[in-house]
């Protein structure tokens, strides 16, 4: 696993200016391990929530939650960042609305995740052998087309992660076009136009007590 954590610094390394550019209330990062939102720096947002996946159903850290009802309010986030989470969670279609909901209108989001195809999958298959079950992979595109209907528009796409392959004991440097990882940056519409959030009632009160006032959803 010391090559999949390499190839995470290098992607957390993409991420850092990104990241360290938003300014804002708050921010909310979910990863695929508990070392994520504590590595990344965020000098301009006045406080931080870090979540990562415990399980396909389960999200832990700051709070523990579903990853299909996040216990935030509707607009609460100017910076979301999913670091591969939703690879690992049962249902990722319905924590990408939960993401566009929590985030606020004119906030940035910032998507982290495997390419689907390229010579590096069985590197990935190797690397995540261990796990009971292996990653479900998404392309970039798909996430662009999900993001823009709900009111999220994809402004940059880049190639990010691993910048060598070992194949038979040699290795290969690749170009931007063929590393592991895609990085998607969007930001949400600042119109009407955007998804209609639903209620849900906050199942669970955060395990810490300094989120910013109003990041939790007030029961139902």
């Amino acid at each position: 696993m010391d090559a999949l954590r390499a190839v995470f610094a290098q992607e957390r390394a993409a991420l850092a200016p990104e990241c360290a550019g938003v300014f804002g209330r708050q921010g909310l990062f979910i990863g695929c391990d508990a070392e994520f939102a504590e590595r990344m720096a965020t000098p301009m947002l006045g406080r931080r929530v870090g979540l990562h996946l415990h399980g396909p159903d389960r999200l832990a850290g700051d709070t523990v939650c579903s990853p299909e009802e996040l216990p935030f309010a509707d607009d609460s986030f100017r910076l979301v960042v999913l670091h591969h989470a939703f690879e690992g969670v049962a249902a990722p279609a319905a924590l990408r609305e939960e993401l566009v909901r929590v985030l606020e209108p004119g906030g940035v989001a910032l998507i982290v995740g495997f390419a689907r195809f390229g010579a590096w999958r069985p590197w990935l298959a190797w690397q995540t052998r261990s796990q009971a079950v292996p990653p479900q992979l998404a392309t970039a595109g798909a996430w662009r087309r999900a993001l823009a209907r709900g009111g999220v528009d994809v402004y940059a796409e880049r190639r990010i992660g691993a910048e060598r392959l070992a194949v038979a004991g040699v290795r290969l440097h690749l170009p931007p076009a063929l590393r592991s990882s895609w990085l998607l940056l969007a930001r949400k519409r600042s119109t009407n136009a955007l998804l209609r959030s639903r209620p849900v009632a906050l199942r669970q009160r955060a395990a810490r007590a300094h989120l910013a006032s109003g990041t939790q959803r007030a029961s139902a």
